[in-house]
């Protein structure tokens, strides 16, 4: 819920203190945008562009006119397999826009939890959620890896001699254990939401790292929210 004119005020407070670190309480958990995050997935959408659009172009001179000249089957697939090659680099020029906005903005893009509310602020956008309201706290995505512990131990097996060959020469990432793992952890984008129970609309905390780990921020909100609304 973006904040109206009455808690404005009380808003810019929290952010003011937190962005001056020295100012703000001890009990204030504050998430600022990680530079060294952006810069990281800005150069993995550089790398969706240059996959997504040489493709298309690469083999767009190969199927066209060729494809399109012997039959609808042809057509339909060459079309279909350009039309998501272009939307991979469309797509990532998109995200690489809006990253690159961010890394220029950095200083107004801040996550702040208080012992009362949820404080965000996108450049001049600014959501404003006391704690009461939280509910229904959900990161969606895959754990990092220390945080499944279990599961990891349980997978954790003795590699095979093809294995061992296999990540001696390309790497553990290209042997079949190494790419389980990898396809695990690609398998959802990382996210956390939460439910304002006002409007019983849904708030948006974080759709990357970019913040740091989704999940150890669900875990500050989750601890907070319980706090004040057991005492309240």
């Amino acid at each position: 819920m973006v904040i109206n004119s009455s808690t404005e005020t009380a808003s810019m407070e929290i952010l003011e203190k937190a962005k001056l670190r020295a100012d703000a309480p001890q009990n204030w958990v504050v998430f600022p945008l990680l530079r060294q995050k952006l810069l990281l997935a800005m150069a993995g959408w550089v790398f969706g562009i240059i996959l997504g659009l040489g493709l298309c172009g690469l083999l767009g001179s190969i199927v066209i006119p060729y494809n399109y000249e012997h039959g609808a089957g042809p057509a339909i697939f060459s079309t279909i397999l350009l039309g998501l090659l272009l939307f991979v680099g469309l797509g990532s020029a998109w995200a690489l826009w809006g990253d690159i906005r961010r890394l220029q903005q950095i200083d107004t893009h801040l996550l702040v939890i208080t012992p009362d509310a949820f404080v965000k602020q996108e450049g001049k956008k600014i959501i404003h959620v006391p704690l009461m309201y939280v509910r229904h706290v959900t990161a969606r995505g895959a754990p990092p890896p220390e945080q499944d512990v279990l599961s990891g131990q349980r997978e954790k097996t003795i590699p095979n001699a093809g294995e061992n060959f296999t990540g001696f020469f390309f790497g553990r990432g290209f042997t079949p254990s190494g790419m389980r793992r990898r396809r695990k952890r690609m398998r959802t984008p990382t996210t956390l939401a939460f439910i304002d129970s006002r409007t019983d609309s849904e708030v948006t905390v974080v759709t990357d790292e970019a913040y740091g780990d989704p999940f150890t921020i669900a875990a500050f909100l989750k601890e907070y929210a319980s706090r004040a609304q057991n005492i309240a």
